[in-house]
Parts: structure tokens; sequence; C-alpha cells
């Protein structure tokens, strides 16, 4: 493969309603309940009240890299706006990913002239709000 195919590719999928922000990154947190028993987390607080019926615990996660917060203005100024914008999934096969380097690692380890620096920096800059095709361009040599 080379390096064109993958430039090629991630174009194409930014383009493509695959690479649209999922719904839980559509503002600046996800609030969802925990279980204080069990400690699972739930989406609502009635499915965590009949999980454990005891006193139910708020979590406030950034949306964007999911770290856990005690209040909601943290929350939403723990990743640049622009980073809500860019979905956490790999670019070129679109596998979901717990962090932007992680989606950066998954197909683009094969890519010929990118070395895991590079591939670093990728998931960096994306998560500072650059664009996926930008940020793989950017760092295509690294």
């Amino acid at each position: 493969m080379s390096a064109d195919f993958f430039t090629r590719l991630i174009n194409a999928h930014a383009s493509g309603p695959n690479m649209h922000p999922t719904v839980d990154q559509d503002n600046g947190c996800t609030v969802t309940y925990q279980c204080p028993s069990c400690e699972e987390e739930h989406d609502d607080e009635c499915s965590a009240d009949d999980c454990c019926p005891r006193h139910i615990e708020e979590i406030i996660r950034c949306s964007t890299c999911k770290k856990k917060y005690f209040d909601t203005d943290e929350a939403e100024e723990c990743c640049p706006a622009s980073a809500r914008n860019q979905p956490m999934r790999c670019p070129v096969c679109l596998l979901a990913a717990d962090t932007f380097e992680i989606a950066a690692d998954c197909c683009l380890h094969v890519h010929p002239t990118m070395t895991a620096l590079g591939r670093q920096r990728v998931g960096q800059a994306v998560a500072g709000g650059i664009p996926w095709p930008d940020a793989v361009a950017a760092n295509i040599h690294h």
C-alpha cells in the first residue's frame, strides 16, 4: 500500500456521514448515573435506581475524551470545541476508539511512511481540533 492510498481513503471518509460526531458528542459533556453498589453507569437516573435501589451518584464526563468530572463547567472546558467535531474513530476503517491516539494507531500502523511517533502526533492533533485529513497529511513522514 502506498501513502497515497491512506490519504485518499481518509479524505473520502472525512467527507462521509460516518465521520460526523456521534450523538453523545453534541455538547460539552455527557452525564451518566452510577449505581453506588455495583458502580455500573447508566444513561438515566431511573435505570440506575432500578439497578440497586440506593443513592445514585451523578457522573459528568467530557463527551470527547470521557474523562470524569464532578463539575459540568470543567467537563465542558476539558477538550476544545473543535475536537468535539472530530469523531473518535479510526479514519481508515471507522472503528470506534476510546482515545484519538488509539484511533490513529488502529490502521495507520501499516502506513508505509508513518512511525509510532507520527501516529501519536496525529492523535494529539485531532484531539486538539485538527481535522483527520490535515493531521495525517502533516505527519505523513514522521
